[in-house]
C-alpha cells in the first residue's frame, strides 16, 4: 500500500483546532513523545501536537456495550436477557448501544505511545 499510494497521502490531523477532548487550540505546542515523557506530566492532561504514524491497531475489544442515554456513554452490565444496567445513571435499560473504542500504537522519531480513540474521533474520518 505505501509504495503504490500511501507515500503520496497527505498527513491528516486527527483532531480539530479545539481538540476533540476540548483541550487543543491553534497555539498548542508541537512536542515529541520523548518531550512529554521527560516533562513527567502526571496529574493533569497535557495538550500538544505531534506528527506520529499509526504502527499498530488492536482489533480485539474495539467495541463495548454502552448506556443508551445520550449524555452518558458508560459501559453497561447485562442484568438479564433483556436488561442492561448503567451504574453511572443508576438505571436499567431494555437495550444498549455499541460504541467504538480504538486502541492504537503511535510512533514518532523519538519513541512510541499507546493511545485510545473514542467514537467521536473515529466518526470524524
Amino acid at each position: 500500500w505505501y509504495e503504490t499510494t500511501g507515500k503520496d497521502e497527505q498527513v491528516r490531523q486527527l483532531s480539530n483546532s479545539q481538540g476533540v477532548g476540548g483541550g487543543g487550540s491553534m497555539d498548542t505546542p508541537s512536542k515529541t513523545f520523548l518531550d512529554i515523557k521527560n516533562a513527567n506530566v502526571q496529574d493533569k492532561p497535557a495538550y500538544f501536537t505531534n506528527n506520529a504514524t499509526v504502527v499498530f491497531v488492536k482489533k480485539d475489544n474495539c467495541m463495548y456495550t454502552a448506556c443508551p442515554s445520550a449524555d452518558c456513554n458508560k459501559k453497561v452490565i447485562q442484568e438479564s436477557e433483556s436488561e442492561y444496567r448503567c451504574e453511572k445513571c443508576n438505571k436499567v435499560y431494555p437495550e444498549f448501544h455499541y460504541r467504538l473504542m480504538l486502541t492504537a500504537k503511535l510512533a514518532d522519531f523519538t519513541g512510541h505511545e499507546w493511545v485510545t480513540c473514542f467514537q467521536e474521533l473515529q466518526r470524524s474520518y
